[in-house]
């Protein structure tokens, strides 16, 4: 953790927790937390200071350097007349909250300064409502502004501007130029080396199993180059069909690690307030408590280092069959119709499990090409629910690249998959949770020349279909390339069965009908409900919700994202009752 202020007249104004790399020589200082992966490829000794290497890539190549440097760290470093702050390409360490005067890697924590008021930013929190998220520069706070993954913060005569070290504005399709066989060996070898970097020296090594290709890749690639103990660790639910504990025991099994699993049962929503507390902004995801509950499985025995295998999905790109319906509804002049019955379909009175519900379901993915998950209220709710229209989150103005699939594809991977899935919401909630836990988690799949080596891979090897018509019918396979070389490597249960984990069947949490009852008395107790939420509105949502509450009949997705609502607005209540309204978040429990 560290605070501090951008004035450099007042060096002593940055304090900070916990372990940290420092370096001072001639002017400059460094304060380094976090881990560089890729000290050795840049022509330094592995065991030297990072904060060293920092100066000396500064003096060298000036903050462009810095996008060579692969780790999980965040890093300050001061001139006499300057200052400026920059996270890892996925930002996996230390958030970065900022106003023009201070900076702290704690929400929480920049409310002590003298002077700060902590002032809700109103359309911030509709957004969170929306998607579950506040995408960066947004926070949560007004005047308060978040550094994005892979950015760097200047600051320099009073003055901040903020830069992507990792821009995607260039990327474009790639063109082939090996065999498959030579693109599938060049790829595992990058998978090896990142897991070998990983996991340096340590004979105390431990892996996160979905049951899953990704976490199965990361287990028989670790298995090649790693012979001793191998703990893994497992989530399932409860009484739910779409637990994967037994094909993660099967990967178990055939790689002979040692096995941890624990069910899901609903009642961990009981430790909201600690993960609000600790997140900073609100945040909602799907996968959030299954990170929170592994992380909280591991205990006292703690691997030295932890694999996981997020992000390998969004690097290969997801999403296929919509990005090929966008492209081709472009093309035959087919959208402007698809928007029209798609305003008829957003509104109240198709706000129910039926066919109607699934199209707008569907249109949503499909026409929103580029704004990722749209789980939360829809804009019709968000009109009912928030007490001021002014208060609206601002519409999404990237415009749909469509002058082939391959482009528009491309476009989707970067400006939805990696900078919004990847950076601000998958390695997000997994690192900080992680972080809670004291756990140390690396993503090998998140790699910096696994980063640079798909970005020259042709789509084709991305997502395999013989025409984009046969991918828009459901007709292709997603993580082509990965799958080809590791699909003989893993046992025919994992390859045979399609992948359902990464999240939690979120109607879980809210099953119980006692604690259903007493998080609804917290939420409409809250003094969001009159300061930024009609009343009215949260009453009608928590009746309908009780009404449909053991109603298992209804489409898995139409559940879901009820679920995940009723998750938003408590999350909303606690985050609201602790920064807004200054409560300890130990009275916070309902």
């Amino acid at each position: 953790m560290f605070i501090g202020k951008w004035d450099v007249e007042r060096k002593d104004d940055f304090l900070y927790e916990g372990s940290c790399q420092i370096h001072k020589i001639d002017g400059i200082s460094v304060w380094f937390f976090g881990v560089l992966y890729n000290k050795k490829a840049l022509g330094y000794d592995p065991a030297a200071n990072e904060a060293e290497i920092i100066i000396e890539i500064y003096r060298e190549k000036g903050y462009a350097g810095f996008a060579w440097l692969d780790g999980s760290f965040t890093c300050l470093l001061r001139t006499p007349d300057s200052a400026m702050i920059f996270r890892d390409h996925h930002g996996t360490s230390y958030q970065v909250y900022y106003t023009n005067h201070c900076f702290s890697s704690s929400l929480i924590r920049l409310k002590d300064i003298d002077g700060f008021t902590a002032v809700p930013n109103y359309k911030a929190l509709s957004s969170f409502l929306s998607i579950g998220y506040i995408e960066t520069p947004m926070c949560a706070l007004e005047g308060v502004c978040k550094l994005g993954a892979g950015e760097i913060l200047l600051w320099k005569d009073g003055h901040l501007r903020s830069m992507s070290l990792f821009p995607s504005y260039t990327m474009a399709p790639a063109t082939p130029r090996k065999s498959l066989e030579e693109y599938a060996e060049e790829y595992a070898g990058l998978h090896s080396a990142a897991i070998q970097r990983r996991i340096g020296a340590s004979t105390n090594v431990g892996i996160l199993l979905s049951g899953g290709y990704d976490s199965g890749c990361n287990l028989a690639a670790l298995r090649k180059i790693y012979n001793g103990d191998i703990h893994s660790y497992s989530i399932g639910f409860k009484g739910d069909n779409w637990t994967e504990l037994p094909l993660a025991r099967c990967m178990s099994d055939t790689f002979h690690t040692i096995h941890a699993e624990y069910e899901i049962d609903g009642s961990e929503i009981s430790s909201l307030p600690d993960i609000v507390d600790f997140l900073g902004d609100p945040f909602v995801e799907g996968g959030l408590m299954v990170n929170y509950s592994v992380m909280r499985l591991i205990g006292q025995a703690k691997p030295d280092i932890l694999l996981g295998g997020d992000g390998s999905d969004q690097y290969f790109g997801t999403s296929g069959r919509e990005v090929a319906l966008h492209y081709l509804a472009s093309r035959i002049g087919m959208k402007p119709f698809m928007r029209l019955f798609y305003g008829f379909l957003n509104q109240p009175g198709f706000d129910k499990d039926n066919s109607f519900y699934r199209l707008r379901f569907h249109l949503d993915k499909i026409l929103h090409i580029l704004q990722g998950d749209l789980f939360g209220f829809p804009s019709f709710g968000l009109k009912d629910l928030i007490l001021d229209q002014a208060f609206l989150p601002e519409p999404n103005r990237l415009r749909p690249d469509t002058r082939s699939f391959e482009a528009l594809y491309t476009q989707h991977t970067y400006k939805s998959d990696v900078e919004k899935i990847i950076n601000q919401v998958i390695l997000f909630k997994a690192s900080k949770m992680a972080d809670m836990f004291g756990n140390n988690l690396a993503f090998p799949y998140m790699d910096l020349d696994l980063y640079r080596f798909l970005s020259e891979l042709p789509v084709c090897y991305k997502c395999k279909g013989d025409s984009v018509v046969g991918i828009a019918r459901g007709h292709a396979t997603a993580k082509y390339l990965l799958k080809y070389h590791y699909k003989p490597l893993l046992p025919g249960a994992i390859t045979s069965k399609k992948k359902q984990g990464g999240f939690a069947p979120m109607p879980l949490f809210f099953k119980d009908d006692r604690q259903r009852a007493r998080i609804a008395d917290f939420i409409l107790s809250s003094s969001v409900v009159g300061g930024y939420l009609k009343k009215e509105a949260v009453e009608r949502f928590v009746r309908r919700y009780d009404l449909e509450a053991h109603d298992e009949g209804n489409w898995f997705w139409y559940r879901q994202n009820r679920a995940i609502q009723y998750f938003n607005l408590l999350t909303l209540a606690i985050w609201w009752e602790r920064f807004i309204g200054d409560k300890d978040s130990s009275s916070l429990y309902y």
